[in-house]
C-alpha cells in the first residue's frame, strides 16, 4: 500500500497556497508562538485538504517463472545417436519442469547443417523473454559451437542475464575422432609441374585432446578421382604430398585418411582442394608455305592472344629455285628446320601448316618426327588450299599421311558457298553457338577430300567437309579445307566469326578443358544439386553419383540442348558429392565442402562451460546408454544454482498488477474539523491572554 496525492487545485495554485500558508504560519509564530503553533497546524491541515492524499492499494497476480530449454539440432548432433539422446533429455527436462509449481517451460530448437551458433540462439531466446521472469536456461548440446570465439564479447555479456545457464552434454565421455587438415593448399599450378600440398592428421579424444599414442595412418591422394599416392604419414605431424599436374584446367585433389576404429564420423577424414592447372605459355609454331592474304589473319589472331608465344616462318622461295642469290640475302636467318622439327618440336603445343607445299625444306625424317609428336600428345593444324592436292601435298608425306583425317580427292572446287555447322558441329564446343550463323558471308573455294576419320564440324557445298577435328594417339589433328577464312576477317559479304572459330579450334587442339566435347560437372543451385553432362553421343547414359553418406546411385540425365544434358536433385542433403561417367569425374558440394560443423565433432565442455560458470549454472553429462538422465531440478533463491547432480531454477516471484484501488487518507470533514479545532485552540489561547492582560491593568 502506498500513498499518492490527488490535489483539488492546479500545481501553480498549490505552490501559491503553500507559500502563503508558510508566510502566515511564520508571522503567527513570531507574534505569539503558543497560538502560532495551532495556527500553523490549521494551515497544514488546509494544505493537506487541498492535496487530497489517497491510500493506493494494488491487487497483484503472481507470474510463473520461465525456464528456457534450447535443443541443439545441428548436423554434429546426428552422430552416434546424439539426436535421440537430445530428444530424450529435452522431454525429461520438460516433464520435470512441468511438475514444478509456478514454472513456464519454453522449448526451442537451434542449429544448422554447416555450423552451430549457440550464443546467437541464446540471444534470440532471451530477446523474447522478460528478464524479471527468467528462472534459468537449459541447453541440450554436444558442446560444439562456432560462435564463441567469433563473438567472445557477446558471450561475456551473457554472463549478466541474471539467471543460471546449464549445459546438458549429449556426447559420450570416451569419444574419439580423426580429422585431416590442409595447411598449405595452392589454388593454381603449372602444367607438367607438381603442386605441393601440406596437411596434418590428428586423432582426437575427449574434450578435443590429442590421443597419447604414437603411430602413423595411411593417407591417399586422388587426382580427379584417380589414386596417385598412398602413403603412411605420422599422426599429429605435418606431412607433404606432391600432386602431378599433367593437363591444363580445373582438377580436384582429395586427401583421405583411413578411418579409425570407433571414430564418430569419417566426413572430416577427407580434405578437398580444387586446383586450376595453367600453362606457363602456349607455344605455337606457324609455318606458312607461301605469302597469301590469309597468312596475316593467322598471325594477327595468335599474336593478339597474350597466352600464346608465336614462332612464325614463311617459306618465300622453294629450294629448287636457284637464281644465284645467296641464301644469306634471302632471309634474315636461315630456316632452322632441324632445330625446330627435331630438337625443340616437343616444346611446342601446336604446329600450324598454313598452305604449306612440300618443297624439300623438310625431310621425310622431319615428317616422321611430326607424326611422333602428335602421337605423344602434340597437336597439328593444317589450313589447306589448292596445294593440298597433288604429289607435293602434305597428305602424300611419309607417316604424316597416317595421322591426317582426310586425303585429297581432286582439284579445288571454285564456287561460292556459305559455311554451315553440321549436326555434329552443333554439339561440339568448338562450333556450337557460333554467333549469327544465318548471316555468315560466303567463301569461294573448298578442297574435296575423302574423309578417313575424325569429326566433321563444318561443311561446304553439297555437305563437303570443311573443318575436321580428330584425335590421334595422345594428340590431336585439325584440318581446314579452305584457305578463304580471311574473307570473314575482311568483312566480305558480311564477314563472320573468324576470330572465335580459329581461336576455339586452336585451343581445342591444345587441349583447353573448357572446349572438351566430353565433360561432367556438379554445381549447387541453392538447396539443389545440378548435374551437367556434355557429350557428342545422342544418349550419354546415366551418371554414377556418390552422396555424402557414401550411398551410390545411377542418375539419368535429360537433354538440355545440342550436346548438353542435365539432371537436378532438389533438396539435396548438404555435403560432398562425387560423380563419374566412364572416364569422366566430377566433384561438387551442396553448402560448404568442408563445413565448420565437422572440423571437430568430439563432445566438449570447454567452449561453453565459462558461460555456465559465469551465470552460476552447471555442466551435466546426460547420456546414459541409449537414453538420457537429467539432473534433479531445484528452486533456489541465492547465488548457488548448481551442484553435484542437481541444477537450480531461480524463484523470481514476479507478479502482474490486476487492479488498483484508491481511498482518501482522511475525509474532507476530518480536515475541516482539524482546521476548526486548531483555530479554536489558537483563539482560546489568544483570548485568555487578553483577559489576563486586562485583569492586570
Amino acid at each position: 500500500m502506498t500513498i499518492v496525492f490527488d490535489p483539488y487545485l492546479p500545481d501553480w495554485s498549490l505552490v501559491l497556497a503553500v507559500a502563503a500558508g508558510a508566510v502566515f504560519a511564520a508571522l503567527s509564530l513570531w507574534r505569539n508562538w503558543k497560538s502560532g503553533v495551532f495556527r500553523s497546524l490549521a494551515v497544514a491541515a488546509l494544505i493537506g485538504l487541498l492535496l487530497n492524499p489517497q491510500w493506493r492499494q494494488a491487487e497483484r497476480a503472481p507470474l510463473d517463472d520461465i525456464a528456457l530449454v534450447l535443443v541443439d539440432r545441428s548436423a554434429s548432433q546426428s552422430l552416434d545417436g546424439r539426436a535421440a539422446v537430445a530428444g530424450a533429455a529435452a522431454d525429461a527436462l520438460a516433464d520435470a519442469l512441468s511438475g514444478m509449481d509456478g514454472v513456464e517451460t519454453r522449448v526451442s530448437d537451434f542449429g544448422g547443417e554447416e555450423e552451430t551458433r549457440t550464443i546467437e540462439a541464446l540471444q534470440r531466446a532471451l530477446a523474447d523473454t522478460p528478464r524479471a521472469r527468467l528462472g534459468g536456461v537449459f541447453i541440450v548440446t554436444d558442446g560444439q559451437t562456432t560462435d564463441v570465439a567469433a563473438d567472445a564479447a557477446a558471450a561475456g555479456r551473457l554472463g549478466d542475464i541474471g539467471a543460471p545457464v546449464h549445459m546438458m552434454l549429449t556426447g559420450r565421455e570416451d569419444e574419439t575422432d580423426r580429422k585431416i587438415t590442409l595447411i598449405e593448399a595452392p589454388r593454381y599450378g603449372i602444367v607438367r609441374q607438381s603442386a605441393e600440398v601440406s596437411f596434418r592428421v590428428d586423432d582426437l579424444g575427449p574434450d578435443e585432446k590429442p590421443l597419447d599414442e604414437e603411430g602413423s595412418v595411411m593417407v591417399t591422394l586422388r587426382l580427379d578421382g584417380e589414386e596417385v599416392i598412398r602413403q603412411a604419414v605420422p599422426v599429429g605431424a605435418e606431412a607433404r604430398f606432391s600432386a602431378p599436374l599433367n593437363r591444363p584446367g580445373r582438377m580436384v585433389i582429395e586427401l583421405e585418411a583411413d578411418a579409425r576404429p570407433g571414430e564418430l564420423t569419417t566426413r572430416n577424414n577427407i580434405a578437398v582442394l580444387p586446383i586450376t592447372a595453367i600453362r606457363d605459355r602456349l607455344r605455337v609454331l606457324l609455318i606458312s608455305g607461301e605469302p597469301h592474304p590469309g597468312e596475316r589473319v593467322w598471325r594477327n589472331l595468335l599474336k593478339s592472344d597474350p597466352a600464346v608465344d608465336l614462332v612464325h616462318f614463311t617459306i618465300l622461295r622453294p629450294i629448287e629455285k636457284n637464281d644465284g642469290t645467296p641464301i644469306s640475302e634471302l632471309a634474315l636467318i636461315p630456316f632452322p628446320q632441324d632445330e625446330l622439327f627435331i630438337d625443340k618440336l616437343s616444346e611446342f603445343d601446336l604446329l600450324i601448316f598454313d598452305r604449306y607445299t612440300y618443297r624439300g625444306v623438310l625431310s621425310p625424317f622431319h615428317f616422321d618426327n611430326i607424326a611422333r609428336f602428335v602421337d605423344e600428345g602434340g597437336a597439328v593444324l593444317i589450313a589447306a588450299g589448292p596445294e593440298y592436292n597433288g604429289a607435293l601435298s602434305l597428305a602424300a608425306r611419309r607417316n604424316l599421311s597416317f595421322i591426317l583425317p582426310a586425303t585429297p580427292r581432286g582439284r579445288a572446287i571454285e564456287e561460292t558457298f556459305r559455311p554451315a555447322v553440321t549436326d555434329l558441329g552443333a554439339r561440339h564446343p568448338v562450333t556450337a553457338n557460333l554467333p549469327e550463323q544465318d548471316y555468315w558471308g560466303r567463301w569461294l573455294r573448298v578442297m574435296p577430300v575423302m574423309q578417313l576419320s575424325g569429326q566433321t564440324l563444318m561443311a561446304g557445298p553439297d555437305e563437303a567437309p570443311l573443318l575436321i577435328l580428330d584425335r590421334v594417339g595422345a594428340g590431336r589433328v585439325g584440318l581446314f579445307l579452305s584457305d578463304h577464312v580471311w574473307l570473314w576477317a575482311r568483312g566480305f559479304d558480311g564477314g563472320g566469326p573468324h576470330a572465335d572459330l580459329l581461336r576455339r579450334t586452336a585451343h581445342w587442339l591444345m587441349k583447353e578443358p573448357e572446349l572438351e566435347e566430353e565433360a561432367l560437372s556438379l554445381a549447387a543451385d541453392g538447396d539443389a544439386l545440378v548435374i551437367r553432362r556434355r557429350s557428342m553421343a545422342d544418349d550419354p547414359g546415366p551418371v554414377t553419383l556418390q552422396r555424402p553418406t557414401g550411398e551410390t546411385e545411377e542418375i539419368a540425365v535429360s537433354p538440355a540442348g545440342p550436346g548438353r544434358f542435365a539432371a537436378r536433385i532438389d533438396n539435396a542433403e548438404r555435403g560432398l558429392y562425387r560423380a563419374s561417367a566412364g572416364d569422366l569425374f566430377a566433384i561438387g558440394a551442396v553448402g560448404l565442402a568442408a563445413p565448420p560443423e565437422f572440423e571437430n565433432v568430439i563432445a566438449t565442455r570447454a567452449l561453453l562451460s565459462p558461460l555456465a560458470e559465469a551465470t552460476g549454472g552447471g555442466v551435466f553429462p546426460v547420456r546414459r546408454g541409449a537414453g538420457a538422465a537429467v539432473p534433479d531440478l531445484r528452486r533456489v533463491r541465492g547465488d548457488a544454482a548448481a551442484g553435484p547432480g542437481w541444477a537450480g531454477l531461480l524463484q523470481r516471484r514476479a507478479a502482474r498488477v490486476e487492479n488498483v484501488r484508491d481511498r482518501p487518507a482522511a475525509p474532507p470533514y476530518a480536515w475541516l474539523g482539524l482546521i476548526a479545532l486548531a483555530l479554536a485552540a489558537a483563539w482560546r489561547i489568544e483570548s485568555g491572554r487578553a483577559d489576563s492582560s486586562g485583569g492586570a491593568r
